[in-house]
C-alpha cells in the first residue's frame, strides 16, 4: 500500500526448500578473531538496560513499600 513497487515478492515452498538444501552442503562460518568479543559486548548492550530498569523498579517499590507507606 504504501511501499509501492520496494516490496519484496513473497518466496515460494520451492525456493525455501532449495535454500534449505544449499545451506545443508555449505561449510559453517568460522569465528574471526574479535567476533566472540563482539557479541558479548551486544548482549551487554542489550541486557544491562533492562536489567537496570528491572532493578531500579524494585528498588524504588522497596523504597516507596517500607519507607512512604510503611509510615
Amino acid at each position: 500500500m504504501f511501499l509501492g513497487k520496494l516490496k519484496r515478492k513473497k518466496m515460494t515452498r520451492e525456493e525455501a526448500d532449495a535454500i534449505m538444501e544449499r545451506a545443508k552442503t555449505e561449510a559453517p562460518l568460522e569465528l574471526e578473531k574479535g567476533d566472540l568479543k563482539a557479541m558479548f559486548l551486544a548482549a551487554l548492550i542489550v541486557f544491562v538496560p533492562f536489567i537496570l530498569l528491572l532493578g531500579g523498579a524494585m528498588i524504588f517499590l522497596w523504597w516507596f513499600i517500607f519507607h512512604v507507606w510503611g509510615r
